[in-house]
């Protein structure tokens, strides 16, 4: 057998970086820093004392150059490393900790997007090594050449633009990407065009400031004031950082934007998953010595580590979060303000938070707007809804009755409230059946009951089609005449029937099976309240037919109350019913005449 090699297309690796790999051009800049910075720290870890810096400079015709004063390279070193796609000098047990930033190998090569030639000057750090110059372009060749003059230990790369490429050559451009990406390197980068020098990192990392000084930079950079800031860190991930709270809430689907470095060197300003997803009422700024970076080096190899850290941060955010509550009520009631819908998720996912947020959390009930703490110190029996429309349904009447009811149709809120009994053992909290909740009012006698029971049989007659039956109870408020009770089960049925109504024949067949042959068909309930005068008026008329528009008006009127829909023949039933009683209402007035 045969052993061969792969043969690699060097042009279609370069297109590969440019539309895939790395998110735009720019990051050659990063690239060439970065291996400028490496080469610097490989050139102290071997003893050798010197003004460590990398040089930056823009000539005419749109060249630049990278000069740095880091180890060199020697031939053998070239021909492993520029000449081998995937070599690096930093490969070697790369899952230890380091002081190098790049890994890959592959970094030179993102100049070829921007450049036709690369042209590498170097001498090595060893001992009598002599100065080279390397030549490579993007259909694969390169050349060797030893050089007769004498340079200085260290590498300078020299590129020209691609003609498309100009204005990433330009001062104002090269500055920018340089503040991007190299801001807090600890080497000094110096950006020099004609006789102009300036150091480009002179600035203090924000995961080294102070509060204060921490406050002021968020506010600068996001022009918002942050509503407070979160140290953050972690010991297996070497990380330091902040998080700052912002000002104004944010919904779950909003991009997250958490600027990353590694080793002070900027991997990305837009990661989105470095922070718990619950953590979405924060933005981090947070620099690693430990996290793998991924091939772009714009995001983090997504391993064991790295949700271990991530873990780890979140810990911090929410170490700060239990801090806060005792320490700063009134910023404490702010953030729960301004990010709500963010902390009932965190509340929901987190049994910890959850037991230092709930207390805080506003539900609408019965009894109006409360927090979870004002409904514990008052009520024992909490019963919560599963949708909203079942809320709308009993809520005023609830309160007539003294009963508290939660909404539990808005998200997270029956989760939120049927938890609750993690935190107060001496609390009940039930799921209010809505069919069953006209049972808790007060019966009437036998002799009322056997008063109302011909009102009661005709009210099921006329609204059996309507899959509704009827009871009468006595309960306030007295000027609720009627209360019309449903739930989920009873709405698909009606909706089925519907359905099977307006569908073709093998439909209609299929739906009726469903409806009728598998499910006893469920019932809503209409309430009459013995204590509204008009009710009891109706149900004391001996006028069969006065009894029947009083019957379908109130049931009409209980669907509009509850914002319950009408179908055709529920519409037909109002219309009639009101027309009775203005008939009834004209002619009695034509006789007073």
């Amino acid at each position: 057998m045969k052993n061969l090699n792969f043969q690699v297309n060097l042009q279609g690796v370069i297109d590969l970086l440019s539309n895939h790999l790395y998110s735009e051009p720019g990051v050659f800049i990063r690239e060439l820093l970065q291996n400028s910075v490496d080469a610097v720290t490989a050139r102290k870890r071997l003893g050798h004392t010197f003004d460590e810096t990398v040089k930056v400079e823009i000539f005419s015709s749109h060249t630049i150059s990278f000069t740095d004063n880091g180890c060199g390279l020697t031939e053998e070193e070239i021909e492993q490393f520029l000449a081998r796609i995937g070599g690096s000098a930093k490969r070697e047990d790369q899952d230890s900790a380091d002081d190098f930033i790049g890994q890959f190998g592959v970094g030179l090569l993102s100049c070829f997007v921007v450049s036709e030639e690369i042209v590498l000057i170097t001498r090595s750090a060893n001992e009598d090594a002599e100065p080279l110059e390397w030549r490579g372009k993007p259909d694969g060749t390169y050349s060797i050449k030893k050089l007769k003059r004498q340079v200085p230990v260290g590498t300078t790369v020299y590129l020209k633009a691609k003609p498309e490429f100009d204005d990433y050559f330009e001062y104002y451009r090269v500055s920018e990407l340089l503040e991007k990406y190299g801001q807090y390197l600890p080497t000094p980068v110096m950006l020099i065009e004609e006789k102009y020098e300036r150091t480009i990192n002179e600035s203090k990392p924000p995961w080294l400031m102070d509060k204060p000084e921490a406050m002021a930079y968020v506010e600068g950079i996001a022009y918002n004031k942050p509503l407070d800031i979160i140290p953050l860190t972690s010991v297996i991930g070497g990380v330091q950082g902040i998080a700052h709270i912002l000002p104004y809430a944010v919904s779950l689907q909003d991009e997250k934007k958490h600027r990353v470095y590694l080793k002070n060197m900027l991997l990305s300003d837009r990661m989105t998953n470095i922070l718990p997803p619950w953590a979405f009422f924060v933005n981090g700024i947070i620099n690693t010595s430990s996290l793998r970076p991924t091939a772009s080096r714009e995001a983090f190899q997504e391993n064991d580590l790295f949700f271990a850290v991530r873990d780890e941060l979140g810990e911090c955010i929410k170490r700060y979060l239990i801090e806060l509550a005792n320490r700063d009520a009134d910023l404490f009631r702010r953030l729960v303000l301004i990010h709500y819908a963010s902390i009932k998720t965190m509340a929901v996912e987190d049994d910890e938070l959850y037991a230092l947020f709930i207390r805080h959390l506003r539900f609408e009930t019965s009894y109006g707007e409360l927090t979870m703490a004002e409904i514990l110190l008052d009520h024992r029996l909490v019963y919560v809804t599963t949708t909203l429309d079942e809320y709308r349904q009993v809520a005023r009447v609830a309160r007539a009755q003294e009963l508290l009811v939660v909404n539990g149709g808005y998200v997270h809120d029956l989760d939120l409230v049927r938890k609750v009994t993690e935190i107060a053992e001496d609390v009940t909290v039930d799921i209010l059946n809505t069919l069953e909740f006209a049972n808790q009012f007060e019966e009437l006698d036998l002799e009322d009951r056997l008063t109302v029971q011909p009102f009661i049989d005709q009210s099921d007659a006329l609204l059996e089609s309507f899959q509704c039956r009827s009871l009468v109870r006595w309960f306030e408020p007295a000027d609720i005449p009627v209360l019309y009770n449903t739930n989920q089960d009873v709405n698909f049925f009606k909706l089925a029937e519907e359905s099977e109504q307006r569908a073709n024949e093998l439909f209609a067949d299929i739906v009726h099976v469903i409806r009728n042959d598998l499910y006893d068909t469920p019932y809503a309930k209409l309430c009459f309240n013995y204590n509204n005068p008009m009710v009891r008026k109706a149900m004391e008329s001996n006028d069969p037919q006065l009894r029947k528009a009083s019957i379908e008006l109130f049931y009409t009127q209980a669907l509009l109350l509850g914002n319950h829909p009408m179908g055709p023949a529920e519409l037909r039933m109002m219309n009639d019913s009101l027309l009775q009683f203005m008939n009834r209402g004209l002619d009695g007035a034509e006789v007073a005449r």
